[in-house]
């Protein structure tokens, strides 16, 4: 790499903003956050992800720089998009094939079934669905993670919640494969659905690959690649980087400079506003996400230092 990366390595410079990361398999959400912190060092302060990825998964991995990082659970209710490819006739303890190899136990009467029946059943799905978290998952009870206690021969099983499948549709089918498309809730599993699908088409079904292609309006086809992350010099991987309000679209709501002040000390403020979520602005910076009820503005999430609206790459001041 041309640059001297101990130019970048003084300490933050940044208000928040956001990278879209196109994950390996086999690679951790933390992998890809250790990638960051070996470019920059502590030159853009707090690193974190937004919604976590399993290793064997690829796709969209939103990664928060400073203050963005506490905006995870104002996206929950973004949907998100999956390509997945399950395979009828088989099944492992993991719902995937991460499993040791004499783990996948297989349904030899099993021998295939019709397209038609599929898509009924692939609609059947759509619409409010219950469902509870895999035993092999990182859900926890009493502090632990269900997959520590599976490992350790205890299979939790925890209660149901409440999901949505917004979108299903197969892709295609072949040699009992099945290749599908699905737009859910927040917190679905797609490996406890594809053991579901497979359950009412009368079989065992086992994820095989997962591609998380969209949350919300964000997608894959804008993002870098995590393999880019050692490949490229890190001033061209910071002109990737999207500003803070693109990960969650509402309106703005402007202040005057004195106000933005007040903002920023914790006041509450009045306002002609409708009750809602706002990004407060100000001189084309954003320092905050705020919330208006009752036509007064506090704050829900403050940014300090408020964030730029556009990434400036003059790292060496």
């Amino acid at each position: 790499m041309s640059t001297d990366i101990e130019d970048i390595r003084k300490g933050p410079v940044f208000g928040p903003f956001i990278f879209l990361i196109d994950k390996d398999v086999d690679e951790t959400s933390f992998d890809v956050i250790r990638k960051f912190k070996r470019l920059y060092g502590k030159r853009l302060g707090k690193i974190g992800h937004l919604g976590t990825l399993d290793p064997f998964a690829t796709g969209l991995l939103i990664i928060g720089i400073g203050g963005s990082t506490r905006l995870n659970q104002y996206t929950e209710g973004d949907t998100k998009e999956y390509e997945a490819i399950g395979i009828l006739g088989q099944k492992s303890p993991t719902g995937d094939l991460t499993c040791e190899p004499n783990e996948v136990d297989f349904d030899e009467s099993f021998s295939g079934t019709h397209i038609n029946a599929i898509n009924e059943v692939l609609n059947s799905f759509i619409g409010p669905y219950e469902q509870a978290p895999h035993a092999y998952s990182a859900a926890k009870v009493d502090g632990k993670k269900l997959y520590e206690y599976a490992r350790e021969g205890k299979i939790i099983k925890k209660d149901k919640v409440l999901r949505h499948i917004h979108e299903i549709e197969l892709k295609s089918y072949r040699e009992n494969e099945l290749h599908l498309r699905v737009v859910v809730s927040h917190g679905t599993y797609i490996r406890v659905l594809m053991e579901e699908i497979a359950e009412r088409l009368g079989t065992f079904g086992v994820l095989k690959e997962l591609r998380r292609t969209k949350v919300g309006d964000l997608s894959t086809e804008d993002a870098l690649k995590s393999s880019d992350l050692n490949e490229l010099d890190p001033y061209e991987i910071l002109r990737t980087a999207k500003p803070v309000d693109t990960l969650l679209k509402t309106s703005s709501l402007e202040l005057e400079d004195d106000l933005v002040a007040r903002y920023s000390n914790g006041q509450r403020l009045k306002v002609s506003k409708e009750d809602g979520l706002f990004w407060v602005v100000a001189s084309n910076k954003i320092y905050g996400l705020g919330k208006v009820v009752d036509n007064t503005l506090s704050s829900a999430v403050n940014f300090q230092p408020a964030a730029p609206r556009s990434i400036d790459l003059n790292l060496k001041k």
